[in-house]
C-alpha cells in the first residue's frame, strides 16, 4: 500500500531571500507565461515574484486584484483560490486549459466535465503511476516471500533444537 504524503503548510512557504527553483523572478507577464508552460503548465513561486513583474510594493487588496486579473489574462489561474497577502508564501500557478486547470475548475465548481474526467483517467494512467502499482505489487509479493521464508527458518530452528 503507497502511504500518501500531504504537504506541511510550510511547503508553501518561501523564507525571506529564498530565491531558490520555486521562487524565480520575473521581468514580465510573458516571461512569467512561458515558465508556467516549460514546467508542464504548473510552477510555484512565492508572491513577492508575482508582485514585483509590475513593481507593485504592499500585497494590498487592489494590488491582489491587478494581479488575479494580469494572470487570467495571460490564461494562468491560482492555488490557493485567494491570492496570498505575504510576500513570502508560495501560489501555484497552472494553465486555466490544461488537464490541471480542468480538474481544479471541476473541485471548485463541484460539477462533472468530460475535460476533468479525461485528466483525471489520464493521470490515473500515467506511467508514472502504473510504475507505482506494478512497484507496490512487487514488494507485496516479496513480503510475502519473507514472511514464508521466517516460518521455514523457524521450522528449521525447532527441528535443530530438538535434535
Amino acid at each position: 500500500m503507497t502511504q500518501t504524503n500531504f504537504p506541511d503548510i510550510g511547503d508553501f512557504m518561501a523564507t525571506p531571500g529564498d530565491d531558490g527553483p520555486s521562487s524565480p523572478s520575473f521581468s514580465s507577464w510573458p516571461e512569467l507565461d512561458t515558465a508556467i508552460k516549460d514546467n508542464g503548465g504548473v510552477l510555484r513561486v512565492a508572491m513577492w515574484a508575482v508582485r514585483d513583474i509590475d513593481g507593485h510594493g504592499r500585497l494590498g487588496v487592489r494590488v491582489l486584484d491587478t494581479l488575479h486579473r494580469k494572470l487570467a489574462d495571460i490564461g494562468v489561474d491560482h492555488l490557493p483560490l485567494d491570492l496570498p497577502n505575504n510576500q513570502y508564501q508560495s501560489v501555484v500557478l497552472f494553465k486555466r486549459a490544461s488537464e490541471a486547470g480542468a480538474v481544479v475548475a471541476a473541485v471548485r465548481s463541484g460539477n462533472s466535465t468530460a475535460d476533468a474526467e479525461s485528466a483525471l483517467r489520464r493521470l490515473n494512467t500515467s506511467d508514472a503511476i502504473q510504475a507505482e502499482k506494478e512497484k507496490d505489487a512487487k514488494l507485496a509479493d516479496l513480503a510475502d516471500k519473507v514472511d514464508d521464508l521466517e516460518k521455514l527458518l523457524v521450522g528449521f530452528r525447532t527441528i535443530l533444537n530438538e535434535a
